[in-house]
Protein backbone atom coordinates (compact mmCIF):
# COMPACT_ATOMS: atom_id res chain seq x y z
CA UNK A 1 0.00 0.00 0.00
CA UNK A 2 2.36 3.14 -1.21
CA UNK A 3 -0.32 5.68 0.09
CA UNK A 4 0.89 4.87 3.62
CA UNK A 5 3.64 6.78 3.42
CA UNK A 6 1.20 9.73 2.72
CA UNK A 7 -0.66 8.60 5.65
CA UNK A 8 1.98 7.97 7.86
CA UNK A 9 3.39 11.86 7.28
CA UNK A 10 -0.17 12.79 7.71
CA UNK A 11 -0.20 10.95 11.03
CA UNK A 12 3.32 12.92 12.01
CA UNK A 13 2.16 16.31 11.48
CA UNK A 14 -0.94 15.54 13.45
CA UNK A 15 1.27 14.37 16.31
CA UNK A 16 3.37 17.44 16.00
CA UNK A 17 0.70 19.42 16.03
CA UNK A 18 -0.86 18.38 19.10
CA UNK A 19 3.18 18.62 21.33
CA UNK A 20 2.62 21.76 19.95
CA UNK A 21 0.06 23.19 21.04
CA UNK A 22 0.41 21.35 24.71
CA UNK A 23 3.61 23.85 24.75
CA UNK A 24 2.02 26.92 24.18
CA UNK A 25 3.00 27.09 20.23
CA UNK A 26 0.55 27.76 17.31
CA UNK A 27 0.70 25.40 13.95
CA UNK A 28 -0.89 26.39 10.85
CA UNK A 29 -1.12 23.97 8.08
CA UNK A 30 -1.82 26.06 4.65
CA UNK A 31 -3.60 24.95 2.21
CA UNK A 32 -4.11 27.45 -0.64
CA UNK A 33 -0.85 26.84 -2.29
CA UNK A 34 -0.42 24.50 -5.84
CA UNK A 35 1.71 21.44 -4.91
CA UNK A 36 3.19 22.00 -8.54
CA UNK A 37 4.70 25.61 -7.98
CA UNK A 38 5.86 24.71 -4.68
CA UNK A 39 7.97 22.06 -5.72
CA UNK A 40 9.45 23.93 -8.02
CA UNK A 41 10.32 26.81 -5.91
CA UNK A 42 11.86 24.35 -3.66
CA UNK A 43 13.46 22.30 -6.27
CA UNK A 44 12.38 18.45 -5.01
CA UNK A 45 12.57 15.37 -7.00
CA UNK A 46 9.63 15.43 -9.32
CA UNK A 47 8.08 12.04 -7.71
CA UNK A 48 8.05 13.55 -3.86
CA UNK A 49 4.44 14.17 -2.89
CA UNK A 50 3.66 17.17 -1.45
CA UNK A 51 1.68 16.95 1.84
CA UNK A 52 1.70 20.14 2.79
CA UNK A 53 3.34 23.60 4.10
CA UNK A 54 3.56 24.05 7.29
CA UNK A 55 4.16 27.47 9.67
CA UNK A 56 5.30 26.33 13.38
CA UNK A 57 5.62 29.30 16.27
CA UNK A 58 4.69 31.34 19.27
CA UNK A 59 1.65 33.60 18.26
CA UNK A 60 2.05 36.70 18.37
CA UNK A 61 -1.37 37.57 20.05
CA UNK A 62 -3.51 35.32 21.94
CA UNK A 63 -7.61 34.39 21.11
CA UNK A 64 -9.80 32.47 22.15
CA UNK A 65 -11.39 32.05 18.21
CA UNK A 66 -9.13 30.56 15.75
CA UNK A 67 -8.16 33.64 13.02
CA UNK A 68 -10.64 32.50 9.92
CA UNK A 69 -13.29 32.66 11.87
CA UNK A 70 -12.23 36.26 13.31
CA UNK A 71 -11.88 36.85 9.20
CA UNK A 72 -15.14 35.21 8.22
CA UNK A 73 -13.21 32.82 6.44
CA UNK A 74 -14.82 29.91 7.93
CA UNK A 75 -17.20 29.43 11.15
CA UNK A 76 -17.48 27.38 13.98
CA UNK A 77 -20.10 24.35 13.50
CA UNK A 78 -22.34 23.51 16.65
CA UNK A 79 -20.83 20.24 18.41
CA UNK A 80 -24.13 18.74 17.85
CA UNK A 81 -23.18 18.33 13.95
CA UNK A 82 -20.03 16.79 14.97
CA UNK A 83 -21.20 13.85 17.14
CA UNK A 84 -22.05 10.44 15.43
CA UNK A 85 -24.90 8.57 17.45
CA UNK A 86 -25.82 5.08 16.55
Amino acid sequence: MPEMADYSAVTAVFSIWLAARAEGIGMGWVSILDPVIIGTILDVPRDWRFIGYFCLGYPQVEDASPELERVGWEQRRPVRDCILHR
